[in-house]
């Protein structure tokens, strides 16, 4: 089995999203200064000896600018995504096309890990995904109460859901799901136990940067659940050192650009 990384590009936004009182004025500082960073969009391709091409996480919709609410943009807008970012281009330069991956794994289902899903419109690869996500995610979107991190163009039932239930299940040999909420109900991390190279631990956004996982810095306004977030950060923890695992992080460019220093890992 194989793994290597894939790059979505990036976005750029407030760091308070991500780092608890990030920025936050004071009795004594009432303008502090503004703290930004670029989010690498982050996702993994798996070539399973039996289960053939599978992906967790990918990435957002070629349309975006088209799709993204103009708030979201505002807020959350991409500031690196080249023709060679496109999930399609990213297959390609592993040698593969779309109608070659046999199965999708959702971290959660929000605009810029899921809105690739348009590129299987038509197709019908399982896509699985979080019980808790999947509802939490049809419900934001007929009740609006969660627009905007997820969007209708591709929380869709025209595509080929698959529900994981509980706390831990093995999806594949060697690929096991965690649930690990806190950004959001269903977040999944996921786990790839490789021959030669050990444990990869994935964390999806439950960690978005090194500060979150190895500083235990809780995260900014994006928490859904702050309780679970640190109930998730103790599970997380457990298995990487249980599993002497390589933690990547949901939107930590170091650890992306550390990863990718070689294609691939076996």
């Amino acid at each position: 089995m194989k793994i290597r990384l894939l790059d979505f590009g990036a976005l750029t936004a407030d760091l308070g999203w991500v780092m608890e009182a990030a920025g936050v004025s004071t009795h004594s500082n009432l303008s502090p200064e503004i703290l930004r960073r670029d989010f690498q969009m982050i996702g993994a391709l798996i070539e399973h000896p039996k289960h053939g091409v599978i992906l967790y996480e990918i990435g957002p919709a070629p349309k975006w600018k088209e799709l993204w609410p103009e708030p979201v943009q505002e807020v959350f807008g991409i500031t690196r995504y080249e023709e060679e970012n496109r999930l399609d281009k990213q297959l390609e330069k592993a040698g593969y096309t779309v109608k070659d991956v046999s199965a999708i794994i959702i971290g959660h289902m929000h605009l810029d890990h899921a809105g690739g899903l348009e590129f299987f419109r038509g197709l019908d690869v399982p896509v699985y995904a979080h019980e808790e996500e999947l509802k939490y995610a049809f419900y934001a979107i007929a009740t609006k109460q969660d627009f905007g991190a997820y969007l209708p163009h591709y929380i869709d039932s025209a595509f080929n859901w698959k529900a994981v239930h509980g706390d831990e299940f093995e999806l594949f040999e060697g690929i096991t799901l965690y649930q690990t909420p806190g950004h959001t109900p269903g977040t999944m991390s996921m786990k790839v136990d490789l021959n030669n190279s050990g444990s990869f631990l994935f964390t999806s956004d439950t960690m978005f940067f090194k500060e979150n996982f190895y500083d235990e810095k809780p995260p900014g306004w994006l928490v859904r659940d702050m309780a679970g977030w640190w109930k998730s950060l103790a599970k997380l923890k457990t298995i990487a050192s249980l599993n002497d695992s390589h933690v990547i992080l949901g939107h930590d460019g170091d650890v992306f650009a550390e990863y990718t220093k070689q294609p691939y890992y076996d």
